[in-house]
């Protein structure tokens, strides 16, 4: 087979073909400071050390077969749509370059979303698709700063803040455009459910799910009905048909396979459904246990693509998901800060040979490369797909 570039390799996996080889995507950001020799105070705050940081990890540690970010720079200083309105948490910045190893916190000592949010979801009248879900942030960001809601916090925080995220990471995909690297995904927002989770805080989504479950189910669909349209309208007009859902507080860990399966997984497959329609790649980010969720979830539309971060028995989930699927993962953070990269080239090739036999697998880190990993470990990862990852 001729070999690919990494846009038609990478195109080829998430439409359930085989390629050249295996595909090497990790997710990538706090791991670059560490190479470029900078604090995540300085990766956070310019741009331009975000720059340099990325590129120093992509050549010195890859190059990988396309980039994976986190917008966290592209949306300083106010974190309005990623933190704030994305997932209504608080971000707490490093106190300075000082401290090298200090990364932006989300505590959940002060939660932003109301009992009666979900109610006000679900009965709004707001306009078009996404109304309801661009109302709700504005709720989210003026409860952050102190403001009533309203058209004045639309105008005065979110499009503001909206306008350089978004011209800051069109900026990023053209730059690597240019050098013939794709973006892993075109956007990506926080699944309906885990954004309640972490704007609510662990306790009282709890206490939420006890009490009031139709209400959140009923919220969540409102709300994956907004995301799946804006999605939509991201992919088209990037250019890149890839989407990806964020599961942080869908997994095992947090809530039980029933509660997964009656309040969460509706609006997760309303989300592929309709994207599925359309001709995008539909993709999860799944942290943490999911090992009792993988049945229902073989309702999703084919070739959906699965990542795991090392918590869900990603061999089991190969069996689980059978050859409809494309699984991403999963050398885990331990192995890529203290194993010898003999043992992560190890690793990485079973997962090339038990995972990725029929070609539907996408080599990566599980979850994020960790800020304290060896250089030497994240080569070999590059290296196993280089090396047993031939079709």
């Amino acid at each position: 087979m001729m070999t690919m570039t990494f846009e038609q390799r990478l195109s080829t996996v998430l439409a359930g073909r085989v390629p050249d080889r295996v595909p090497c995507i990790p997710l990538v950001y706090y791991f670059a400071a560490s190479v470029a020799g900078i604090s995540a105070y300085e990766l956070i705050s310019s741009m331009s050390a975000y720059r340099s940081a990325i590129d120093a990890c992509f050549w010195e540690a890859g190059p990988f077969d396309a980039m994976y970010p986190l917008p966290i720079s592209m949306d300083y200083p106010d974190f309005n749509v990623t933190y704030v309105g994305g997932t209504g948490l608080k971000p707490v910045m490093p106190r300075g370059p000082e401290d090298p190893t200090a990364m932006l916190q989300t505590p959940e000592t002060q939660t932003l979303m109301a009992e009666d949010d979900y109610r006000a979801i679900s009965e709004s009248d707001a306009p078009g698709p996404a109304g309801p879900l661009l109302e709700y942030m504005v709720r989210l960001i003026a409860r952050n700063h102190g403001e009533e809601p309203g058209y004045g916090v639309l105008a005065r925080r979110f499009l503001p803040s909206f306008a350089i995220l978004a011209g800051r990471w069109l900026a990023e995909m053209a730059r690597w455009r240019r050098r013939g690297v794709p973006f892993f995904m075109s956007f990506g927002f926080e699944a309906p459910f885990d954004t309640f989770s972490m704007a609510r805080g662990v306790t009282d989504i709890s206490l939420d799910l006890k009490r009031r479950p139709d209400e959140v189910r009923e919220a969540a669909l409102r709300m994956a009905s907004g995301m799946a349209f804006i999605a939509w309208m991201a992919c088209t007009f990037t250019r890149v048909p890839r989407f990806l859902l964020m599961l942080h507080r869908t997994s095992n860990d947090f809530i039980s396979p029933r509660q997964f399966a009656e309040v969460c997984y509706p609006g997760v497959k309303l989300i592929a459904d309709y994207l599925a329609e359309r001709g995008i790649s539909f993709s999860m980010h799944c942290d943490g246990n999911w090992d009792a969720n993988l049945e229902i979830m073989t309702t999703l539309p084919e070739n959906s693509c699965f990542q795991f971060d090392g918590a869900t028995d990603i061999f089991r989930a190969s069996e689980v998901l059978g050859d409809r699927y494309v699984i991403m993962g999963d050398v885990d953070a331990g192995m890529l800060a203290y194993s010898e990269p003999e043992e992560v080239e190890a690793y990485c090739a079973r997962l090339i040979k038990e995972v990725g036999a029929n070609g539907r697998f996408i080599l990566s880190s599980g979850c994020e490369l960790p800020m304290n990993a060896r250089l030497e470990n994240v080569q070999a990862m590059v290296r196993a797909a280089r090396t047993h990852g031939r079709y």
